[in-house]
């Protein structure tokens, strides 16, 4: 036979975020949130604004990552992975780092870590059914 057995394969991109935050919040709005506004409406609302405005500042960064999977069993061992928290113990690691936490000072740092399981079931729908469909034509060869 000439040429090479090229099996045609679909691939299919789960989206990972990863977030770093401090762990605790309620203090440092405690802290540094109030409002001399007398009238309840006003106070509400510049509470509020102060507040998004603090924790925006304490934002310590996110990332976003595309995973792409052309296998069954490597995407279902990653969601495994993610429900059981063994991806979140994983990239800590990778994420939470020395420099990070000398940014953070005392406060401690946690990460957040989300698939969204509405993709996940989508990509094993088309993963299960590309097996199916490769098994029952069978490896596509080219001449």
């Amino acid at each position: 036979m000439k040429g090479n057995d090229i099996t045609t394969k679909r691939w299919f991109n789960i989206r990972l975020r990863v977030r770093a935050e401090y762990s605790e919040h309620e203090s440092a709005l405690r802290a540094r949130v109030s409002s001399d506004k007398q009238q309840p409406l006003e106070r509400q609302f510049e509470l509020f604004s102060r507040a998004s405005l603090l924790l925006r500042a304490r934002d310590l960064g996110s990332i976003v990552c595309d995973i792409k999977f052309s296998e069954l069993q490597n995407l279902d061992a990653f969601w495994a992975d993610y429900l059981s928290g063994a991806l979140l113990e994983a990239l800590k690691g990778v994420f939470i780092t020395d420099s990070l936490k000398r940014a953070a000072g005392q406060e401690g740092v946690r990460l957040l870590v989300s698939v969204d399981q509405d993709d996940y079931e989508e990509g094993r729908k088309l993963l299960l059914s590309n097996q199916t469909h490769s098994t029952a034509s069978g490896p596509v060869h080219r001449p």
